[in-house]
């Protein structure tokens, strides 16, 4: 073929012939010009080139591609002369480098004479040393000299090939622009994966440009933007300039800085839009930078324009690139709630014209974090016909993604799935590898459906349950190879694992029981995550709970065998002898009252108790509760030891355990033993005491703790204690305060109806003290209110924030600081995700009302509300209007009735 020709001029001739003819016939002149890019071999040899290929085709000839930035030759050092000797100065002749890449067909006077002396001066040694023959290591070198001048030719015929190919279809593009138009999207499949070579890549764009030219009027005079755009795109460097692209709310006020690469795109799109949508060719042609920009994690100011040309481009009818649209739009949604209506209507559109093999990728956005996002794909997933006509095909895929779906952790999402899994109609079957993928899902809110979806998969399948433990097992050697530091399936996917266990719990036979508890104790108890050996270790104990009393003569032997046994490796034994102990308290529950092995289990109990883990501590909490009817003989004695620990140990752990174990007996022998064992009275001892902080300490981890074991059981005791625990916010230890900050939020998590109606009058009371410290301490109380459970809190707030704001202006700089954290606080627990995104904003408005309650309104005008808003929302959001209300300005006010 003449454009393959070694001679310019019969290429130049070939590109002309192909020009012409593409005005004559261009259909048939371009279907036999693909078929020749189809079968042409140099696009396979181009894909199969090594970095080291690449390396030689950079090395200047003579030289090894090994030497490169380690010797200079002679001429080189010349040039930089007042540079301390530049004999091994690393290569940096930069004129010299860009005349290896742009032309190789120039040769280059051999340099090897030069390298071989080691950039010596005195040539005539070099010479003799010739004259006696060459040297073993010089023969290899000139061996390796002539391997890499036969890659460089190589490299290089590929160059010109493809870059000729290129030309010529830039070329024929032009020649026909109508033509061109109409195959823009088979034309960019040949010129995109060239923008990332490392021999070709200004040839492609060159092309890429032409082809830009042949975008529908009047776009086309934005070609050399757009094309620059999509090379950045393809080549992974457009986070350079889309850093540049102002977010929304920035650079108000300000001078407007010239217009970027992507600012006058978007303007040019607009502009071709005004007469209506683009041609389906132009715009997916044009498609990556929109979709580049709706990809950002944040907001744009491009944002607004881009939806409104996407939404523009919905006909089900037309070949657009739907489903990378649908995954865009799942993606915007995540990051700007505001947008829930217009997305959500454009998602129902898209799916429209949705095939059924389409459908499994439009599930996507159920993998989501937000449920928003999920709720928006199943609701537009029943807009797929296939779905709605009740004519999807059996698919792995579908059924996974609707299945897991169908027990997500959210009500709602559960109950919208339901109604596509009845439309699908098949069932779910044994295929469950999904599943386990979606167990290491970065998203928890995956991870918690898989494990729920799985189990309920097992109990369909009970014979399908061996095999699913296998895999799980496996699965987790696997992951635990690959160490914490892997997010995507390390640490995540055993915690997945972990959870798998926990749901499944209730659909394991007894011939399971051995396996998974061999599995647990062998491996998961000690894992090096702390997240997930706590997790294994709850699911072991709902294992047990749900299986033990049946089942006691069968575990406990395995148990007894692990704890009977010599360390080999004592850290992994003490953290395994923990779970174990645990483990065998959980089952020593089902035995009968007067079973000797229960003193014993209590016993360990209480030793595991010392370890400085939360996690470990609570569940010897829970597990001693049940076993305190077998020990009520022993129950003083019991109390006072752990009142000896929580008060006079030295160590913060340990204090801790005995907290929890104290709360864990009290809830066993019931609440009357409160009074009967002195308990209250001791902890009122300790409140008091000025002369130990340990005591003090003690008194209130007790005090949170029984908050948490006892619930509201314990209210009548928190009304009694609210006076000690006012006293302890201003301790003058650190320890003290942050232990009574703790307590503050149990107890207030607890709290009933009731309770706060008890405990609130006597806080709003402490506001108006004179004490600062009295002040202090009920703001940080009032600020804990924040953690009341959800239907309390919607009674209280409305109360407590415009009490707070009134503290912000009092004289004590300290109750100011506690005033802001406690709206801090009560910013951090509001729900509706419009108003959590602006919580700053809000809180500025509250604590600094003359300089920010304009700006606050303005940002508020500015918010598309799609979600019902909430009691704490509201208590934010009043006080910023009620002030702009008493404010003078007429345009302050006509914002607010807006």
């Amino acid at each position: 073929m003449g454009l393959m020709s070694a001679s310019p001029f019969e290429q130049q001739a070939a590109i002309y012939s192909l020009t012409t003819l593409m005005s004559i016939t261009p259909k048939d002149t371009y279907v036999e010009f693909e078929k020749h890019l189809r079968n042409l071999p140099d696009f396979y040899l181009h894909d199969s080139l090594s970095e080291n290929d690449i390396q030689v085709f950079r090395t200047p000839e003579g030289m090894l591609s090994t030497e490169l930035g380690v010797y200079v030759a002679e001429a080189v050092s010349a040039k930089n002369t007042k540079q301390a000797k530049g004999r091994f100065r690393v290569y940096e002749d930069q004129d010299d480098m860009d005349q290896v890449n742009s032309n190789h067909s120039t040769k280059r006077e051999p340099a090897s004479r030069e390298v071989a002396g080691m950039g010596k001066k005195d040539t005539g040694k070099s010479t003799k040393k010739i004259d006696k023959g060459k040297t073993a290591k010089e023969e290899a070198r000139d061996l390796l000299l002539k391997e890499e001048a036969s890659i460089r030719e190589k490299v290089l015929e590929i160059q010109k090939n493809l870059s000729l190919i290129l030309m010529a279809l830039g070329e024929m593009a032009i020649a026909n622009p109508v033509f061109a138009h109409s195959q823009l999207p088979s034309l960019v499949k040949y010129v995109d994966p060239l923008l990332r070579s490392p021999i070709v890549s200004d040839a492609a764009y060159e092309a890429l440009v032409k082809l830009s030219r042949c975008t529908a009027m009047p776009l086309c005079n934005w070609a050399l933007d757009i094309a620059t755009a999509l090379r950045l795109i393809v080549s992974e460097e457009v986070r350079i300039h889309f850093d540049l692209i102002a977010l929304v709310g920035e650079g108000e006020g300000k001078e407007k800085p010239l217009l970027g690469l992507f600012e006058r795109i978007v303007n040019g799109l607009t502009a071709s839009c005004k007469s209506g949508p683009l041609p389906v060719d132009s715009f997916t042609f044009v498609f990556p930078i929109m979709e580049r920009i709706l990809l950002s994690s944040r907001k744009t100011g491009l944002h607004d324009g881009v939806l409104q040309i996407l939404y523009m481009h919905m006909d089900p009818l037309l070949p657009i690139p739907r489903l990378r649209m649908i995954s865009v739009l799942y993606h915007v949604l995540g990051v700007v709630p505001a947008y829930q209506a217009s997305v959500g209507s454009a998602l129902n559109e898209l799916c429209l014209g949705l095939r059924p093999d389409e459908v499994a990728a439009a599930l996507y956005g159920v993998y989501a974090k937000d449920v928003h996002v999920r709720m928006a794909c199943l609701n537009a997933v029943k807009c797929i016909p296939a779905v709605s006509s009740r004519s999807l095909p059996q698919n792995v895929e579908i059924s996974t993604s609707i299945w897991l779906a169908l027990h997500d952790p959210e009500k709602s999402v559960a109950e919208a799935a339901e109604d596509i899994w009845d439309r699908y109609g098949y069932d779910f079957g044994t295929d469950y590898s999904g599943l386990f993928k979606a167990l290491s899902h970065i998203n928890q809110n995956v991870r918690l459906a898989a494990a729920e979806a799985l189990a309920a998969a097992l109990d369909e399948h009970p014979d399908s349950i061996q095999e699913s433990l296998s895999t799980l097992f496996s699965l987790y050697v696997r992951d635990a190879g690959l160490g914490e530091d892997s997010i995507d399936s390390g640490w995540l996917g055993r915690q997945g694992i972990a959870l798998a266990l926990h749901s499944a719990a209730d659909v394991l036979r007894t011939k399971d029981l051995p396996v998974v508890m061999t599995f647990l104790i062998s491996r998961a108890l000690a894992d090096p995550n702390a997240d997930v050996r706590g997790r294994m270790l709850n699911a072991g104990i709902m294992i047990i709970d749900k299986h033990g009393k049946d089942n006691v003569s069968l575990l406990f032997p395995i148990f007894e065998n692990y704890l009977n046994k010599k360390a080999s490796d004592e850290e992994k034994y003490d953290l395994v002898r923990e779970g174990v102990v645990i483990f065998t308290g959980a089952l020593a529950k089902h035995l009968e009252k007067d079973d000797p092995k229960v003193h014993a289990v209590v016993e360990k109990l209480l030793d595991v108790l010392n370890t400085p883990s939360e996690a470990v501590q609570r569940a010897v909490s829970s597990c001693l509760s049940p076993l305190m009817q077998s020990m009520q003989d022993d129950a003083p004695a019991l109390v006072s030891g752990l009142l000896d620990q929580l008060m006079k140990s030295d160590k913060y752990g340990e204090r801790r355990g005995g907290a929890f174990g104290l709360a864990g007996v009290v809830k066993g022998l019931g609440l009357s033993s409160l009074k009967k064992y002195g308990i209250v009275a001791v902890l009122r001892e300790g409140f008091a005491d000025r002369n130990s902080a340990k005591h003090r300490e003690g008194s209130l981890l007790a005090f949170e703790c029984l908050c948490e074991m006892l619930g509201r059981l314990f209210e009548p005791y928190v009304i009694q204690m609210l006076p000690l625990l006012l006293v302890s916010f201003s301790d003058q230890v650190v320890a003290v305060r942050e232990a009574a900050d703790s307590a503050a939020r149990a107890m207030m998590s607890q709290l009933s109806a009731q309770g706060v109606k008890l405990v609130l009058p006597s806080l709003l009371k402490g506001l108006e003290d004179k004490a600062w410290r009295t002040k202090q301490s009920s703001v940080q109380l009032l600020g804990a209110m924040a953690y009341c459970a959800p239907q309390q809190l919607s009674q209280c707030l409305p109360k407590i924030v415009p009490k707070l704001t009134e503290v912000l202006t009092d004289t004590h700089p300290k109750v100011q600081s506690a005033g802001q954290t406690a709206l801090q606080q009560v910013g951090s627990v509001i729900k509706n995700p419009e108003i959590a995104s602006l919580v700053p904003t809000l809180l500025m408005g509250l604590t600094d009302p003359n300089d920010h309650t304009r700006y606050s309104l303005d940002i508020l005008l500015h918010t598309t509300f799609v979600n019902s808003v909430d009691a704490p929302s509201l208590a934010l959001l009043v006080p910023i209007v009620h002030r702009g209300l008493r404010e003078r300005s007429a345009e302050t006010k006509r914002k607010l009735h807006k």
